[in-house]
């Protein structure tokens, strides 16, 4: 018997109003997504779901989605994650899924400050519509809120910036790098050459997520270093435990172990969840994930594994610890792996 999942991203549709550098969704829109309740496969064992799009905001019954994901698996964290491209509809959603679930989060995508946000995006004024959306949701009583950024050669010189917007708004941040799919992001193309911009950068955030109090931010910090690893290409500190822990599912119910490997699992509109999980195909997929050399680093697969491996975790955040209290950290790499 497989082990229950605990993580999923729900890419609810593939319609998007963004023009995105590193993504091609926009270019794809879907037809015939999931209806609300045909999301009740969702198992109740999940304690993270994230819904994503596309642009999930363009879809008139999200609440509705948001309420059968919380009747299926109440006890799981729930966050949007979004362009912000549509402020005013934000809100109006926005205040309907609160009823629902009070603590529902919501992921802004921010790329840079003014004009690198909006190249990045493909949107112009697209920062001022980002801040305006945040601000909607703060008055919104809202506090589960993050911008996300995604790291490119573009915009690597203005993470610091976008990492200081979110201390002065009193939000989270998070962090990822473009990475490539041929059924999610639709592109093979993205790909990082600036790793000396990127330590140089990064280096000091992940030193100060260090210095803090905050047990959070210690793990954010583990992360972060991750996401350099794999920009280095040096590839991921664990084996990964998508398709046993983790699933993708794309608008039209089809399951992948991941957002990145294209294997298909089964689809939920033609099979139910538990059949699909247990299923041979599951297992095999399973054994192919073990030797992925994909190696991608992202917080959906990785959450899991970091709790996994947690000793593994608490032993970095306690020798960095205290090279960053004592000036000494430094984003690291072995010789062979640098480039």
């Amino acid at each position: 018997m497989p082990v229950q999942p605990i993580d999923v991203v729900l890419a609810t549709t593939y319609r998007c109003n963004a023009r995105c550098i590193m993504c091609n969704i926009w270019k794809n829109p879907s037809e015939n997504d999931l209806l609300p309740d045909e999301y009740r496969f969702l198992p109740s064992s999940l304690r993270y779901v994230n819904i994503s799009g596309g642009e999930p905001f363009l879809r008139d019954d999200l609440p509705a989605i948001v309420r059968v994901v919380k009747e299926r698996a109440p006890r799981a964290k729930i966050i949007i994650s979004s362009n912000g491209f549509l402020p005013e509809r934000i809100e109006k959603l926005m205040k309907e899924n609160l009823e629902i679930d009070p603590e529902i989060g919501v992921g802004i995508s921010i790329d840079g400050s003014g004009e690198t946000h909006n190249h990045v995006r493909g949107i112009p004024k697209g920062f001022d519509k980002c801040l305006d959306t945040v601000e909607r949701l703060k008055r919104l009583g809202m506090t589960n809120l993050r911008l996300a950024f995604t790291v490119v050669n573009e915009n690597v010189d203005e993470l610091p910036k976008v990492y200081e917007l979110t201390k002065k708004m009193g939000i989270q941040f998070s962090l990822a790098v473009a990475q490539n799919s041929s059924f999610y992001f639709m592109t093979d193309e993205n790909a990082f050459d600036k790793l000396d911009h990127l330590k140089a950068r990064l280096g000091p955030i992940v030193e100060e997520m260090l210095r803090s109090s905050s047990p959070k931010s210690w793990l954010r910090a583990f992360f972060a270093h991750g996401i350099f690893r794999y920009a280095a290409g040096h590839g991921r500190p664990f084996v990964c435990n998508a398709a046993s822990d983790f699933f993708f599912v794309d608008p039209a119910g089809d399951v992948y172990p991941c957002n990145v490997l294209e294997e298909v699992i089964g689809n939920v509109r033609e099979t139910p969840f538990p059949e699909i999980w247990e299923s041979h195909r599951a297992e095999e997929i399973r054994n192919k994930v073990r030797s992925c050399e994909l190696k991608c680093w992202m917080v959906c697969t990785a959450r899991a594994d970091m709790k996994k491996h947690s000793a593994h975790v608490a032993g970095w955040i306690a020798g960095n610890k205290m090279r960053a209290h004592t000036g000494g950290f430094e984003l690291d790499l072995p010789e062979e792996k640098k480039r």
